[in-house]
């Protein structure tokens, strides 16, 4: 699973991590297709499969991975045949260019309900009679969270979150088998049903404040933005992304770059940032006998894509208060030291403001300072 603990042996190797020289691929989780209520337009387009809709993805600007996250139940239209298909598709379409990955969107809205997508888990995960292959119960949230842990590669982040849904995660004490799957909060999304591909259409920003809470209340998890594309919009909808930080591009390695967190949301489909604490890269969990020594470096191909601010946000885990600044710079390029108090931990991330009004949020780094 996700996010282990870092050793104090690998404190002292921390170079090693900052070597590893990660590669920047940009994406999306959130797609349907006509496997479930998507390809709303497949009539049209004649574009109605997982295969049809990752051929037409491929194509779209500065897109090197996407998801499609089906949802999970007979009302939404999936059919338990579907998802074995979907999953096939993804891998008979997966290019040396660009990965496809094929998951669900467990859940539903109404009744203190909420949707999750779930990747790196092959069996249908349901409520309705004859069309799952593992049962969870609708809306029964904290039995999800112990399914998923049966599955080694799975993670999940969390679609559109209002306040009181996954069973009112967010206000209720910190839930440790839900921190142990959950990797990512979805801060801007959609519009669901947005027909333009001309990279044009704006997604609010209307869930930042959930991922702030959910990091006060002391879940480690990532920011994401999700397209939740219902039309023939994969990839051009609009040029916000998910970017992740991984080794090469194929599904195995993008689905370990969500589940180790090393991932940020931006509106920039092809910004460049680079953030880590004590030489390890966002995402980590780590131990210090000394300061947190943060180092940042944010760069943009267009040139008149320049910062207007790098804000590095901070909070304690656990406190129920939200992350407050720390410092900020309108250096694409800078480096500052934190002396947080022995015994204490933090979290670190970055908010970063461009001068066209591109936003970028970053994964944390969590830093224990030790006694």
């Amino acid at each position: 699973m996700k996010k282990t603990l870092i050793t104090l042996l690998a404190i002292m190797v921390a170079s090693t991590t900052v070597a590893q020289n990660y590669k920047y691929y940009a994406g999306n989780l959130h797609a349907h297709t006509g496997y479930s209520d998507g390809n709303k337009d497949g009539s049209k387009t004649g574009v109605k499969t997982p295969e049809a809709s990752f051929d037409f993805a491929k194509k779209s600007e500065n897109f090197h991975y996407m998801g499609i996250s089906e949802h999970n139940h007979k009302k939404a239209g999936m059919k338990y045949p579907n998802y074995a298909k979907g999953l096939q598709e993804a891998k008979a379409s997966t290019i040396t260019t660009f990965a496809c990955l094929y998951g669900m969107e467990y859940g539903v809205i109404e009744e203190e309900g909420g949707h999750v997508l779930i990747y790196g888990v092959d069996d249908l995960i349901g409520w309705d009679e004859n069309n799952f292959a593992v049962e969870c119960a609708r809306s029964d949230y904290n039995s999800l969270w112990n399914i998923l842990q049966d599955y080694p590669d799975a993670f999940a982040t969390l679609a559109h979150p209002e306040k009181t849904d996954y069973e009112n995660l967010l206000n209720r004490p910190y839930n440790k088998n839900a921190d142990k799957v959950i990797c990512g909060v979805a801060i801007m999304t959609g519009p669901a049903f947005a027909k333009n591909s001309n990279y044009k259409t704006k997604s609010p920003k209307k869930f930042v404040g959930y991922y702030q809470g959910m990091l006060a209340a002391g879940y480690h998890v990532g920011p994401t933005v999700d397209h939740d594309n219902h039309y023939l919009t994969f990839g051009r909808m609009a040029s916000s992304r998910t970017i992740v930080l991984a080794t090469e591009l194929n599904p195995e390695s993008i689905m370990e770059a969500f589940r180790e967190m090393r991932f940020y949301a931006s509106t920039d489909w092809n910004v460049k940032v680079s953030f880590s604490v004590n030489g390890f890269p966002m995402g980590k969990r780590i131990n210090t006998k000394t300061e947190a020594n943060i180092a940042v470096s944010v760069d943009d191909p267009d040139t008149d894509d320049e910062v207007k601010s790098i804000k590095i946000m901070y909070g304690r885990p656990g406190s129920k208060e939200l992350s407050t600044m720390l410092t900020s710079s309108k250096k694409g390029e800078f480096e500052f030291s934190h002396d947080l108090p022995k015994g204490k931990e933090y979290y670190y991330y970055l908010e970063i403001a461009q001068s066209d009004g591109d936003k970028v949020y970053t994964s944390p780094v969590w830093v224990k300072r030790l006694n």
